[in-house]
């Protein structure tokens, strides 16, 4: 994926403004929210990517292939609390680094815990959200199952569970908005 235009002057610090940054995606599945995270560390390599999924994948293997379909929730919560432990480290260091933070941030709540936890270590956040229509998301989420599994695609979503992500998506205001992509 190739990084939006209107994103890139966001994601360089300068003599200005040295702050560590802080990109948060924002969208439900299928979005390309890892797409991006990837494309952003690959072009600018003082990110790091924090993705839940990542980290299940690294400690366990794949859903429902190297550990119990059971055990998600565990590994889930394990990996959440990781998540949160591993961006509060890489803004603490002595040389605070840049993060790109791949969750869907569905929830309001869930953004405000972030930002505030960025701006408390003095980071600039970027929150992008990605509005995909849902036949749009589901046509990428059954593309992405006919290919072979991943961390990103580790998790089986039937046309239910994304009808639920769909409808429990808290929108964010516009306010909270740095760059919104669409496709």
């Amino acid at each position: 994926m190739t990084i939006p235009a209107e994103l890139l002057p966001l994601l360089q610090r300068s003599t200005g403004d040295s702050r560590p940054i802080v990109v948060a995606m924002c969208g439900v599945a299928g979005s390309g929210k890892s797409t991006l995270t990837k494309s952003i560390v690959a072009k600018f390599p003082t990110f790091s990517r924090l993705s839940v999924d990542q980290m299940i994948f690294d400690a366990h293997g794949l859903y429902g292939v190297d550990y119990p379909k059971e055990l998600y929730q565990q590994y889930s919560s394990e990996a959440n609390q990781k998540f949160i432990d591993d961006f509060r480290h890489l803004l603490s260091c002595d040389e605070p680094r840049d993060v790109v933070l791949d969750r869907s941030f569905y929830a309001k709540e869930d953004r405000d815990v972030y930002r505030k936890l960025a701006q408390e270590k003095e980071a600039r956040f970027i929150l992008v959200f990605f509005e995909i229509s849902k036949d749009k998301l589901w046509q990428r989420i059954q593309h992405r199952a006919i290919g072979d599994r991943n961390a990103d695609s580790a998790f089986d979503i039937t046309s239910d569970i994304l009808d639920r992500y769909v409808s429990g998506f808290e929108r964010p205001d516009k306010d909270e908005i740095s760059v919104t992509i669409t496709s």
